[in-house]
């Protein structure tokens, strides 16, 4: 008899062990690549909760590293079982990959353009190629304002509300007289900007064509009134002829020094002019604690106000994408696992509603902000009680995201360098600053035609 329960329980333990090797080989495996920590939080808290049908293989990658090995590893086993089903994408590199045969059509994996139509214009017109082909979306939107402090717009410009001090920066001559008036009135203590990196995105994204078209390099007319202007200020000493994300940046946001506007997108608004608003802030700190931080110190919590600023940009924004190679041999189950993954994180109206509540991200669903909006908005105490959300959106319809390339990382680069010293400080003519520009093009880019 011992023997034979001996035999029974032996049985029933092999079948166990088979049964969940069976639930687990039953899975649908999703290998998951990002060059953030982030996309995998916000799978883990989420997404895997309702999912355990999922079973999910992360590698994240410093964004320095990430398109190298993304590279290596699609151009010799892309389709192998480490290989990325799905991945993010950064502002830098997005249009290097979705012009690329590396990204899979959205469409592959099922999605329709009724769903799509709901992605924000300008995320969706990044996260496509050329042709229109939709390949990436993005959870966030990261429309451009022009941040200020508003004591300081009354101390020397008279100025009162949002709407006066729009008036006063409606387009880049006004602002130019705006920032002239501003030094005159302040006896030089008080400057516009930092430099020039203040003003290049809202720049970049005036143009009306990218920097390459049909394969041949575009100067549009805006990058001449882009250098004129930073000419003028650098003269006439109308900004603190300072580097963006260096120390005096910083110290203009705390109020060391008086530094009047900054040109930062819907992430810099939490991520880098909130905290540094006082010396010691913290990202992680509520407003509570951040507010009591600054009175404490005299920060600038509280000071600052929002407005669009002479035209309407966007700065930075993840996508996320699929791996064409592992598409095209996957089976349905697969490819509806992916598109959900996708679909959820950017288009999901739910979920991004709550995700906008947790985080105050602006995210990428025009129908996901309108619930926002309508349900009472975002009133900041940041921002003097203005609602960031309604302000961010109407901006958002400003960017147009067609005229990004997969080359704006390196020529935004070389192009700078040619202004940021050469040209404004150093007496080079602006016919010499284009065509060092177009020689350092020619030099680095044997596929690109330069007249």
């Amino acid at each position: 008899m011992k023997k034979v329960l001996s035999l029974v329980l032996a049985l029933i333990l092999v079948l166990g062990v088979m049964s969940f090797a069976s639930a687990d080989d039953a899975k649908i495996k999703l290998v998951v690549w990002s060059f953030t920590p982030e996309f995998q939080g916000m799978v883990e808290k989420y997404y895997m909760p309702n999912h355990p049908e999922i079973e999910f293989v992360f590698d994240m990658t410093p964004t320095a590293e990430y398109p190298g090995k993304v590279d290596n590893l699609m151009a010799s086993a892309g389709d192998s079982d480490e290989a990325p089903d799905v991945f993010t994408l950064e502002a830098a590199f997005v249009k290097k990959y979705v012009e690329s045969d590396w990204t899979a059509p959205l469409k592959d994996v099922d999605f329709t353009d009724e769903e799509m139509s709901t992605a924000i214009p300008v995320m969706k017109q990044i996260g496509s190629n050329a042709a229109g082909v939709e390949k990436a979306l993005s959870w966030q939107s990261t429309p451009g304002a022009m941040f200020y402090r508003a004591d300081l717009a009354e101390k020397y410009l008279g100025v009162t509300s949002p709407e006066e001090m729009q008036a006063k920066v409606a387009d880049w001559d006004t602002f130019l007289e705006t920032a002239a008036e501003l030094n005159e009135k302040s006896e030089g203590v008080c400057k516009m900007v930092t430099g020039s990196g203040e003003i290049w995105n809202p720049y970049k994204y005036a143009r009306s064509q990218g920097w390459v078209v049909d394969g041949k390099l575009v100067i549009d007319p805006e990058l001449e009134d882009y250098i004129d202007l930073c000419k003028t200020m650098e003269e006439d000493g109308l900004w603190r002829s300072a580097d963006s994300w260096a120390e005096t940046w910083y110290a203009g946001m705390r109020g060391e020094v008086e530094t009047l506007c900054y040109f930062l997108p819907t992430w810099g608004l939490h991520y880098t002019i909130k905290p540094n608003c006082v010396a010691g802030g913290d990202s992680a700190a509520n407003d509570e604690e951040l507010a009591k931080l600054s009175e404490e110190k005299n920060g600038t919590f509280g000071l600052w106000r929002m407005v669009a600023g002479p035209v309407g940009y966007s700065w930075g924004g993840t996508w996320v994408g699929a791996n064409a190679l592992k598409v095209a041999k996957a089976d349905d189950a697969k490819k509806a696992a992916i598109h959900d993954l996708i679909k959820f994180f950017t288009l999901d109206v739910d979920f991004l509603v709550q995700y906008a509540e947790d985080t105050g991200d602006f995210v990428g669903s025009t129908a996901a902000v309108e619930k926002i909006i309508a349900n009472g908005g975002t009133p900041n105490p940041f921002l003097g009680g203005q609602d960031h959300y309604a302000m961010f959106a109407e901006a958002a319809a400003l960017a147009n995201g067609t005229i990004m390339t997969k080359y704006d990382a390196d020529l935004d680069d070389l192009f700078g360098k040619q202004v940021t010293g050469p040209y404004t400080k150093d007496g080079l003519s602006k016919e010499e600053c284009f065509q060092n520009f177009k020689d350092k093009v020619k030099e680095a880019f044997t596929d690109i035609v330069v007249d």
